[in-house]
């Protein structure tokens, strides 16, 4: 539940008015829980309905391409999850649909909200790395690890695409690209641990076949290489009521920097000769003014540090809306995000790298 409470945020900048879902009982559940006044059963008809500016698009993956396609030609600012299609040629038709459009077509990239995120981005920017040479990112949760745990749409390539790659692997993708630019060339492997699990109801066992993990290398066009570490089937990383783990490391040949998501207002940085040639390693608060969204009314004091970034995504929308801000993930990043995950895809098929089209 990210989405209503961050829109909530900022009832001078939007009213929240209505919603749609698969079934009329969860529309009216939903709409009752958070006050919002009209329901419809029918998606169709909620983008038909003239009085909304903008709608946000939660919904599994594979529904998300037609979809965020008739949002667009219905004239609405979007805010979308990723992926954007189960493709490429799908992600990239969402894409080509909205260029050209004066609407706000936003990805939701969340944990590009992360303060330590935002304030790495800026160290990367401002230089103090030198030439960044290596990049290392890992997710790990205990998520999928119970075999026990019912099936989710999550599981089921129809509707989830590439598993976890098109899962969180599309966070970690836009991370990177985010931070380090263009990735140019893949090679990886993928496995899929339990084949089979418990429908909702109970009872019989459904076929999974959507990967529980993947790891893949990759080289950027800035010359940098690097690798990729994603699983939702392990322990030790992640559980504990904490659902997701997440490391990135960035080593140049001026410094280093360790970011984690559970530690969302720091760094551990080791920069210039003073400190890498003796292998010093210090804490770096965020700033003030990367602890959140600049226009963000909430207090990143009192907010739970592993959830308030998340309310900043819906600000950043609201404030792109407005002419405010262009600091937000773009269609066009989704769209490049699914071009590395279908690259994955093939080099963990094929066994082999596979060169990522520019």
């Amino acid at each position: 539940m990210v989405h209503l409470p961050s829109l909530k945020l900022c009832p001078e900048r939007c009213d929240v008015v209505a919603v749609a879902s698969r079934t009329e009982e969860n529309a009216k559940t939903f709409a009752a829980q958070w006050g919002i006044p009209r329901v419809y059963t029918d998606w169709k008809a909620l983008l038909a309905d003239a009085d909304l500016d903008a709608v946000v698009l939660c919904l599994p993956s594979g529904l998300t391409a037609n979809m965020a396609k008739a949002a667009v030609t219905a004239g609405k600012h979007i805010l979308c999850e990723k992926p954007l299609g189960l493709t490429y040629a799908d992600a990239r038709e969402v894409e080509a649909a909205a260029t050209g459009s004066a609407r706000i077509h936003m990805v939701a990239f969340t944990f590009r909200f992360v303060p330590a995120l935002r304030y790495l981005k800026r160290l990367v920017s401002e230089g103090h790395f030198g030439e960044i040479r290596h990049w290392r990112m890992s997710y790990f949760t205990d998520f999928m690890l119970d075999s026990a745990t019912p099936v989710a749409w999550r599981n089921q390539r129809a509707q989830a695409g590439a598993g976890i790659l098109a899962d969180m692997g599309s966070h970690g993708i836009d991370f990177a690209r985010y931070l380090l630019g263009d990735i140019v060339a893949v090679s990886g492997a993928s496995r899929l641990y339990v084949r089979q699990r418990p429908s909702v109801a109970g009872g019989a066992l459904v076929p999974v076949d959507a990967d529980d993990a993947c790891a893949f290398a990759v080289e950027f066009a800035s010359g940098a290489i690097g690798t990729f570490d994603f699983n939702r089937a392990v322990a030790g990383r992640g559980g504990t009521g904490r659902a997701n783990y997440q490391c990135i490391e960035i080593h140049g040949t001026g410094g280093a920097a360790i970011y984690e998501l559970i530690r969302p207002f720091e760094l551990q940085i080791s920069l210039g000769p003073a400190m890498t040639r003796t292998q010093q390693w210090a804490r770096a608060e965020v700033p003030l003014d990367l602890r959140k969204y600049a226009g963000s009314p909430r207090n990143p004091r009192v907010d739970d540090p592993l959830l308030g970034y998340k309310l900043d995504q819906g600000v950043a929308f609201l404030r792109a809306i407005a002419g405010e801000t262009q600091e937000y993930p773009t269609f066009h990043d989704g769209a490049e995000a699914q071009k590395v995950v279908d690259a994955v895809e093939a080099a963990v098929r094929e066994r082999r790298w596979v060169h990522v089209r520019q």
